[in-house]
């Protein structure tokens, strides 16, 4: 396990809870996160029930879990379910002596195929419900759809209110997946981040720790890792957005993702690329957002601009110095604010200097990786 403390803490904290009653919480996370891993080594410690959802018909998947539930019960004779009313209350049985962590992976599979399941798990967890009540098992549901899974505890949703956790598995973020890549060069580490995030599986799965031995071997791990046909990496885009089932038209979802890889980072210019007005970009950005394949920001000082591989000079300083004092003639309180600049291509020997001066703060890739 890699850097997962905080969540590992909060599963632990959760499945251990010494309350009255059962509870449920709602992990999410896009593939490849380790989700399964957690949750599955979370169910082992505890001594607990993990189940792991397949894409299946209603009748077929109660059919796997009572088969299951007998082998964790060890039951001595098959355990059949007709309705989820009946399994789910089997899951609360199995913790009437004690805290007991109850796991049921890609819960959308199951709720696709049975649309009233999360009605059921509403009910079965109502406040007053005897069989809640003599219970203390720790459910935890979990998916890949972040747009489904978002969707399970908010607005008219019936488990609205129902779960004491919600846990999102991020990907590691870009000084730990330097670490976890084995990177010590913040230039190399930014250009792999910036095609393979931090999604932690794609260095052992999906590349057999194949990483690039410098600077100079970059391109070519390119062309064998990530444009290789044979690499489970070349198609990967596509099966992320396969995974959002709630995705209609996904060619327009594709082409926009083409759009931002290929640098076009603003509205406009996505717009442009795809000879499309603007406002018919504006849902599907939305929904890419939702579906956390894409992150939005904005410029703190001017809307639309950014500033990364520009060499930055006094030019800039004496910008953020105009600034400073249009705030400051507008009554606003600047004696504690200092002037920052971020750059990954360096900065003029002039600005090194009124860094120096305190006049400053420069950012750089070193600075971003852990160094001076």
């Amino acid at each position: 396990m890699f850097d997962r403390d905080r969540e590992w803490s909060e599963l632990t904290a959760f499945a251990s809870d010494p309350g009255p009653e059962a509870t449920m919480a709602v992990v999410s996370g896009r593939r490849r996160q380790g989700k399964s891993f957690l949750l599955d080594a979370l169910a082992r410690a505890g001594d607990g029930f993990y189940f792991c959802a397949y894409e299946a018909t209603e009748a077929e998947s109660l059919r796997r879990f009572g088969d299951e539930l007998a082998l964790y019960t060890r039951s001595a004779a098959p355990l059949r379910f007709d309705r989820w009313e009946a399994a789910v209350d089997a899951l609360l049985a199995l913790g009437r002596e004690g805290p007991l962590p109850v796991v049921v992976d890609e819960f959308p599979y199951l709720a696709r195929h049975s649309p009233s399941l999360p009605s059921v798990l509403q009910v079965a967890y109502g406040p007053r419900r005897p069989e809640r009540r003599e219970s203390r098992t720790r459910l935890l549901l979990c998916g890949s759809s972040l747009a489904f899974m978002g969707g399970l505890l908010s607005g008219t949703s019936p488990l609205r209110g129902r779960a004491s956790l919600e846990l999102v598995v991020h990907p590691l973020d870009f000084r730990k997946a330097a670490e976890f890549w084995g990177i010590g060069d913040p230039r190399l580490a930014v250009l792999v981040h910036s095609v393979v995030g931090g999604t932690p599986a794609y260095r052992r799965e999906f590349v057999r720790d194949d990483t690039p031995s410098g600077i100079e071997d970059f391109d070519a791990w390119i062309c064998r890792t990530v444009l290789s046909p044979s690499s489970p990496l070349y198609r990967e885009a596509r099966y992320l957005l396969a995974d959002e089932s709630d995705l209609r038209d996904r060619a327009i979802y594709h082409s926009v993702l083409s759009a931002i890889a290929s640098g076009n980072c603003t509205s406009g210019r996505i717009a442009s690329f795809l000879a499309r007005p603007t406002g018919d970009i504006t849902h599907p950005l939305t929904v890419l957002q939702d579906c956390g394949l894409v992150r939005r920001q904005t410029d703190a000082f001017r809307k639309n601009r950014s500033k990364w591989d520009q060499k930055m000079g006094i030019g800039h300083l004496e910008r953020l110095w105009m600034i400073l004092r249009l705030l400051a003639e507008r009554g606003t309180d600047v004696t504690q604010a200092r002037p920052v600049c971020f750059s990954a291509a360096g900065f003029t020997p002039e600005l090194r200097a009124a860094e120096r001066r305190g006049e400053v703060v420069l950012v750089g890739l070193e600075r971003l990786y852990g160094g001076e």
